[in-house]
Formats: structure tokens, sequence, C-alpha cells
């Protein structure tokens, strides 16, 4: 199954097509989670600043690129929208970008059925493109700096220099989670200049100094207090080991070490679907093409520094997905073959796949929806009961939202001294119990029952509604 040279690249953008037409007619307009309602309020503060001035917006913990941009386009329809359409058309540009970058190499046209396979039907990539947040666009920057950075290996043109530098300070300002690619990436480019001006020897030798060097200033950093209020504050190589977690998020448990976790991105169903398939077909000679050597560079720095984190979360990995599979192009080609080889009838084994990708992106997409009707129905019930003030964790970003003119305090961020009366409490209580306990969280709930509390609402789903008297 091959797509001909003259559908261009437009059946790759069917699936996003389809996907955005179902979930807008579900009701699903992008906003479930915390950093969801973020983006969209920053976007429309900035909005307001833009067209009546006044104090500039602040978001401390992200990068500000993807609501302002939201907000200049929101000009003309609506930053909800903007939001929205923003992450879209960045779905867009990864595959035709990577689509166009993988064509002209080996596999020409069958090379276009890995990308729908890959990129374009990959589910959590589908999700995140409909949902506004701000990693697809990152991802599109962060893929075009990757194709830059080819360019200049290949013909050494100062202009690709300048376009993989100008993409990766476009990436930055949308996610700090490239900063490792980013920086990766620059290292590799002027190792490669090193190499050819004071011989690979030296420049290895550099190499293990700096790498020493980084090492014991990270860890005096860390040590020194330095890096407190960051990410980095908890990152250690220890966790590649840990399945239990302490962190921000209170206390985690998972099934598999951290390392496994972040290395399985290149099997899990849900990122690099065709995965199992296709890494048994890989072969170390495939790392001589210097765009497969490039990414496993990426991929490899890439998955050790996110398994150090105390956490594991599939938006983190997804800035991986371009790079496996740029990693597992030749592989793919080679599984082809095989397949054509011992299969006469391709085409409806691969159609299969793609409808399992769909299937799985379904699956995938229907927690976001249902998380977004919760959020709404929730601050419905907590609207009905006028309140003065709202306390909530889980469901402050939300409410802040769909409550627009009533303050709103997370329960996360300090103890909680006094509850004002007559104030709304919106919390998870078994949740609270599972991963909050002796925790700012938990620590407010109880609070909150001791000054009497009552429970107004309460859902199946766990979620109550309380009121303080």
């Amino acid at each position: 199954m091959s797509f001909a040279p003259r559908y261009g690249v437009w059946p790759l953008l069917v699936p996003i097509v389809v996907a955005f037409t179902w979930v807008s007619v579900s009701g699903y307009q992008g906003l479930n989670g915390q950093d969801a309602h973020d983006y969209y309020r920053i976007a429309r503060a900035w909005q307001a600043y833009l067209v009546e001035g006044g104090a500039r917006p602040i978001m401390a913990e992200h990068p500000h690129g993807y609501p302002i941009l939201g907000a200049v386009l929101g000009l003309v329809m609506g930053p909800l929208w903007a939001l929205r359409i923003i992450s879209v058309l960045a779905f867009a540009g990864v595959v035709i970008i990577l689509d166009r970058s993988l064509r002209h190499g080996a596999g020409g046209a069958i090379s276009r059925t890995y990308v729908l396979l890959g990129i374009a039907l990959s589910p959590f990539l589908l999700r995140y493109a409909l949902t506004t947040m701000s990693d697809v666009l990152a991802l599109v920057f962060t893929t075009a700096a990757f194709c830059f950075a080819l360019t200049w290996i290949r013909d050494r043109g100062y202009a690709a220099l300048i376009g993989m530098v100008g993409f990766l300070a476009l990436a930055l300002s949308v996610r700090l989670a490239v900063a490792p690619i980013a920086v990766l990436l620059v290292l590799f480019v002027a190792g490669e200049r090193a190499v050819a001006r004071i011989g690979p020897r030296t420049v290895a030798i550099i190499s293990f100094i700096a790498v020493v060097a980084g090492s014991i200033l990270a860890a005096a950093m860390q040590r020194n207090g330095v890096l407190l209020g960051t990410p980095l504050a908890e990152w250690t190589p220890l966790n590649w080991f840990r399945r239990d977690l302490i962190s921000d998020d209170g206390v985690l448990h998972y099934m598999f070490p951290n390392i496994l976790y972040a290395l399985g991105v290149v099997i899990h169903p849900g990122q690099f679907t065709i995965g199992l398939f296709v890494v048994p077909f890989f072969r170390w000679n495939d790392l001589k093409d210097p765009p497969t050597r490039l990414a496993a560079i990426l991929l490899g720095g890439y998955l050790l520094f996110v398994a150090g984190m105390p956490f594991q979360n599939d938006r983190v990995l997804l800035l991986a997905l371009p790079f496996t599979v740029v990693l597992f192009h030749l592989a793919f080609l080679r599984a082809y073959g095989a397949l054509r080889a011992s299969f006469t009838r391709t085409g409806i084994l691969l159609l299969v796949v793609a409808c399992v990708q769909c299937a799985l992106f379904v699956r995938a997409m229907v927690p976001f929806i249902h998380q977004a009707r919760v959020e709404k129905e929730l601050s419905a019930l907590a609207n009905q009961l006028s309140p003065d003030h709202l306390y909530s964790h889980g469901m402050g970003a939300a409410l802040s939202t769909y409550c627009p003119d009533v303050p709103v305090t997370e329960l996360w961020y300090a103890e909680i001294d006094t509850f004002e009366r007559g104030a709304v409490i919106v919390v998870h209580p078994e949740g609270l119990a599972a991963q909050w306990t002796g925790r700012f969280p938990a620590i407010n709930w109880e609070k909150a029952r001791r000054a009497g509390a009552i429970p107004v609402f309460q859902r199946p789903d766990g979620w109550v509604i309380a009121r303080v008297p």
C-alpha cells in the first residue's frame, strides 16, 4: 500500500481532519486539565493586554509563545479556536516535514505509508493535536530544527545553521521540555565542526571532560538549592530504576521503572504503534546513515534525561516521536520488503493496522472528552451554589474558566489557615488519600472537614462538592 505521487501529502492529513471534526461535533473544545485551561486563560489575558493595555500577563510555569500566538490569531477567531487551530496546523506541519524528509531518502513513495502509520495515525500525537496545549507546536519547531541540522550536515550552508538555531529558539519559547534536545543538537553540530578541525580524538577528550564537569556543576547546583522550584531540582539518575516516585505531584506508583517506561516509547501502541513490528528489523549498520545516527543520539539522550525525572508522562515522551520515526525508517523499509515477499495482500494488512490505530486513538481520546465534560458539570454544580470563594484540588483551572467571577484557591500551594464562610470546595477525597496523604491538598481538605464543610453534591465518580458553614 503506497500513495501515488499525484495525491501529494493530502491523504496524510485526513486523520487530523476527521478527528477534529469528530471531537468538535461531540462538544470537546480542547479544554481539559490544568495546562489546557491555563493556556486558554493566558491567551485571553494577552489578548486583553494587546487590545486594552494594562498589566502584562505572567505565567510562571510555561513559556508564553503558544498563548501569545493564540492571542494574536484570536483577534480574528477568538482565542479558544485559535489555540485549537494552531495545534492542528502544527500537527500538519510535523507530518509534512517528515514526509518530505523521508520521502527524498530511501524508500520513495513507500516512505509516505510509513509517515501515515508512524506519525499521522499516532494515537497520542493525534490526541494532543486536538487539545489546547503547547506540545505539538513545540514538536513541529523541534522537527524543523532537526531537519535544518540534517541539511547543514549535508551542505554545510550557514542558512541551514541559522534555520536550526531559529527553530530551536521558537521551540524553547513554546515549551522548555525541548531544552535537552536543543542542547544535544547544538553539541552535535558543534562536534561535527570540531572533528573536521581538530580531529575526533581531541573532540572525544574534550567531550569527556565537559560531561564530567557538567555533571559536577549540576550536582553542586542541585545540592545548594540553585535549581529549587524547577523540574531539575529532583532529577537524578537513580530515578531510572525507581517505580515509586515522590514529586510535586505527590506520591506516584508505577508498574515499570522509569528507564523501561521511557525506552518503551519505541514500541508503545499509543506513541509508535508499529514499533513492535518494525524494531526487530533494525540493524546497527543503519547508524551509518546521517539522519538515522543523529536521530539515535537525540532519542537516546532525551529518553535518558526524561527517565531521570520523578514522574512518568506521555506528554513529555511525545517529543521523542519524530526521532523514533526517523531512527526506524530503514527498518520499516526492510520490514515492508519482508512482508511483501511473504504476503501477497500487503495493502489489506496495512489497512488493518491503520484501523487498529484509529481504534487506539478513540480509546485514548475518550477519557479526555469525558474529563472535559466532568469539568463543565462540576463547575455548573458549583455555580448553582452562588459561592463567594471556591477551593479545589484538581479542578482549580477549570473552575477559573467556567466560574470567571469567583476567586479560586488551589489546595495544593500551601496550608490554609481559615476557610471563608459560605465557600465551596471541589475535591476528590479518594484521590487525595491515595496520592496526597501528608501533603497540602490532603491536609487542607481535612482542615475543611474539621471546620464543618458539608458535602452538598457527591458524584458516582468520587468528586465531592462541599460548602463551608
